[in-house]
């Protein structure tokens, strides 16, 4: 549909939030409530931005009745899933699916907004490597905004990417 390149991810992530979301909850995991780099924080990106926290499930498993209990169609403006790059949970563990909240999504009417982190080009997994979200999949999964590190991924100069529909 559409793309627009900013200076860092996290300003594609205040940009893709406060055009969707400003003076809304977002519903986002528990688990997904990342720090990246420079100390940006998922909860303060969203303050920034304008919208209200709201944050479902546990640091360990987020289950899709989590969301659907949250969704609240007078205040709940988006959906957003944040891939965990920078670290791991094993174990005990349970989290929703993008293709499952773009379901919860249509389902209600909310804009799903995916942050991806650095993501990936082409599947890594064939090669050995720890498998990152592969770009191509995240924007056909149906997720209405997509973002990512350009600079993380390609090895250029600070970039934040957003895909979307137009």
């Amino acid at each position: 549909g559409d793309a627009l390149v900013v200076n860092n991810k996290a300003a594609a992530v205040m940009l893709m939030l406060g055009s969707r979301a400003k003076g809304c909850e977002v519903i986002v995991s528990r688990g997904e409530l990342v720090e990246i780099g420079g100390a940006f924080r998922v909860p303060d990106s969203m303050e920034q931005s304008g919208c209200m926290l709201h944050e479902v499930g546990t640091t360990n498993r987020t289950h899709l009745s989590d969301y659907e209990r949250a969704i609240n169609p007078e205040s709940t403006g988006a959906l957003l899933k944040v891939h965990t790059s920078n670290y791991r949970i094993d174990g005990f563990t349970k989290e929703v699916s993008i293709e499952e909240l773009v379901e919860i999504g249509q389902r209600h009417g909310m804009p799903v907004i995916y942050d991806l982190g650095s993501g990936a080009l082409l599947p890594l997994s064939r090669f050995g490597i720890y498998e990152e979200p592969c770009i191509t999949d995240c924007v056909r999964s149906g997720a209405d905004i997509v973002c990512f590190s350009g600079d993380k991924l390609l090895g250029g100069a600070q970039a934040g990417i957003i895909l979307g529909s137009k």
